[in-house]
Order: C-alpha cells, then structure tokens, then sequence
C-alpha cells in the first residue's frame, strides 16, 4: 500500500523524482537539506529520501562490482583474458541497472503528477 501524497505537495514529490532528467542527486539532495531546517511534510521528506537513494544506486552498484572485480584480480591468479571479460559483463550490468533506474524514476514522477 502506497503511503499518501498531499495534493499541494504533488509538484515537489513529482520533481524529486523527474530530477534524474535535469539534476540528478542534486535536487533530492537540496530538498532533504532544505527540509532539515524547515517543517516541510513526511511525504516531501520520504520522496526525496527515495529519489536520492535510487539515483545514487548505479554509482554505488559501480563502486561495489569494481571492487569485486579489481579484488578478483588482485587476490586469485586470473588471466587477463577473463578479467576483460568480466569487465564487460559488469559494465554491461550497470547499463542495465542505470537504464531501469532512470526508467523508473520517470515512471514513479509520472506517477505522482496522475495521482
């Protein structure tokens, strides 16, 4: 069950999430900083703590299968050979973990903006 977004706060929810088009991260960011010194509403604050977590997801799954893979290659004796292979398997998994990020932060401001 959805949890309920006041209708005057329809706009601010909907841009937390539509930010991954014109300011990624930086407008969930700037909203939950703003909303530590102000009484904005639960909702405002659940949005754009959602929003920020899901566009920062890719950077951290990048960070997270780098690391796996440059420990892969540091800790056991791989070749080369299958360390590039590796790489593009991962490389091709970020894509796909962006592409449905980006995808569904759309989905979720249009969304709200029909509701």
């Amino acid at each position: 069950m959805q949890p309920t977004i006041q209708p005057e706060h329809r706009v601010i929810n909907g841009l937390n999430y539509l930010s991954v088009i014109f300011m990624p991260v930086g407008f969930p960011l700037l909203v939950l900083i703003i909303s530590a010194f102000t009484p904005l509403a639960p909702d405002v604050r659940r949005s754009a703590r959602h929003a920020l977590v899901l566009q920062l997801l890719p950077f951290i799954s990048f960070i997270i299968l780098m690391l796996g893979l440059g420990g892969m290659s540091i800790f056991t004796g791989v070749s080369s050979r299958l360390l590039v292979g590796g790489g593009f398997l991962v490389t091709a998994l970020l894509v796909l973990i962006g592409v449905g990020l980006y995808l569904y932060n759309i989905y979720r401001a249009i969304r709200i903006f029909a509701s």
